[in-house]
C-alpha cells in the first residue's frame, strides 16, 4: 500500500510503502486529548516501509508519564503548526499514525473500537463493529492492508 501523509503547515510529511492496518477508532481519554476529537482514529503500519520527507527538525515528541506499564504513551507532532505525526515505534517495527493526516483519500475502513470503557459520553457507537473496553489484541495479519 502507498500511503502519504502531512502536518497542517506541510512542513513535515512521510510516505509509506508497505502494510498498514484499517483504522482503529481509540476512545481513550489519553488519545482524545491527543487529537481533540471524540476518538482518535489510528492506523499501524509497517516501519521499515516508512520515510519521513522534509525538514524532520520540525518534529518534536512527548512522551506522557507512564500508567501502568512501559512503553510511555508518546505523541510527535510538528513543532511550527501542532499537526499530529506518525509515532515510530522501533522495538515493535510499527508506525502509528492518525488517519486524519493521510493525503488523499486512502480506502482505511475502520475495523474496530478499543477503549470504549473511556470513551465520551456524547459519542455513540453505532457502527456494530467489535469493541473492546480495554486494549484490544494485536490486529490478526488477515485484515492488513497492502
Amino acid at each position: 500500500m502507498h500511503l502519504t501523509g502531512s502536518c497542517l503547515c506541510g512542513g513535515i510529511g512521510f510516505e509509506l510503502d508497505g502494510w498498514a492496518s484499517p483504522v482503529q477508532a481509540c476512545h481513550a481519554s489519553r488519545c482524545r486529548k491527543a487529537t481533540g476529537a471524540l476518538y482518535s482514529p489510528e492506523v499501524a503500519a509497517s516501519a521499515a516501509a516508512f520515510r519521513w520527507v522534509g525538514d524532520e527538525g520540525l518534529i518534536r515528541q512527548y512522551d506522557a508519564p507512564i500508567l501502568h506499564e512501559p512503553p510511555a504513551y508518546r505523541r510527535c507532532f510538528c513543532d511550527r503548526c501542532g499537526s499530529p505525526l506518525p509515532v515510530v515505534i522501533a522495538e515493535a517495527g510499527i508506525v502509528i499514525l492518525q488517519a486524519g493526516i493521510l493525503d488523499g483519500t486512502a480506502e482505511l475502513p475502520v475495523f474496530r473500537h478499543a477503549f470504549v470503557g473511556q470513551k465520551s459520553p456524547c459519542c455513540d457507537i453505532t457502527d456494530g463493529l467489535p469493541q473492546f473496553d480495554g486494549q484490544p489484541p494485536a490486529p490478526d495479519p488477515s485484515v492488513l492492508l497492502g
